[in-house]
């Protein structure tokens, strides 16, 4: 048995949700990590926010071959886990987009022209795992951001009532979920006349927002070195 007493501060990496709606600056974000030691797993089409910034970004949609999406996740988990690479920061932005394009792939894999529940259900299922062992990287030193849009969805408060909550969207029925297996949860706002960006931690009646460490509160730089 390894007993170990709690430490002064933490020593591994830290795993992390940042959600907003597209276009608010999830990507941008990331960016202010550092290019050599961060890697952007890309799910999207685009990589504006990241032109010139000299990051190591790989395309995911580029190395799938015949919709076997979740093999190519996999072996990069595993590359990630077993092998030397130097990174002590990996984005995957972003899961939302993820999810999207495992529900196309499963479907056309099949051969079906639209989801069904088994779909769904299968596709629920794999995001829940991969949120877990990407965020077990954190015992190997390395930080893992989850990069999300948001959704608003329906769930009971402490009294019992039916509120509206906004979420990150990684999954609509494993969202709730999702965002107990990390150590931060954090939306990301724009003050729409000054173009200001900021995180939101700290408890709200809006957003679903957690974190485990003291020292952040409602109004965190875009910074995530710093943060």
């Amino acid at each position: 048995m390894n007993f170990e007493t709690t430490p002064d501060k933490i020593n591994r990496g830290i795993s992390m949700i940042v959600y907003a709606d597209p276009g608010v600056g999830k990507t941008t974000l990331a960016a202010t990590l550092p290019e050599k030691e961060t890697l952007i797993i890309n799910s999207e089409a685009g990589l504006g926010p990241l032109l010139g910034t000299k990051h190591i970004v790989f395309n995911l949609l580029a190395a799938v071959k015949n919709f076997e999406i979740e093999q190519v996740v996999d072996d990069l988990y595993k590359y990630l886990r077993t092998q030397k690479h130097g990174f002590k920061y990996v984005v995957i932005d972003n899961m939302s987009e993820l999810e999207q394009q495992l529900i196309l792939n499963i479907t056309m894999r099949r051969g079906k022209e639209t989801p069904e529940l088994r779909e769904y259900g299968d596709v629920g299922f794999k995001m829940k795992e991969w949120v877990r062992i990407f965020r077990d990287l954190v015992y190997q030193g390395i930080t893992v951001v989850f990069n999300a849009w948001e959704f608003p969805l329906e769930i009971k408060n402490v009294d019992g009532a039916i509120v509206t909550k906004t979420f990150p969207l990684i999954g609509k029925k494993i969202a709730p979920q999702v965002c107990g297996v990390v150590d931060v949860v954090g939306h990301l706002e724009v003050h729409e006349k000054t173009g200001r960006r900021w995180l939101r931690f700290g408890p709200s009646d809006q957003y679903i927002t957690k974190s485990q460490f003291k020292g952040l509160d409602n109004g965190e730089m875009p910074d995530l070195p710093a943060i």
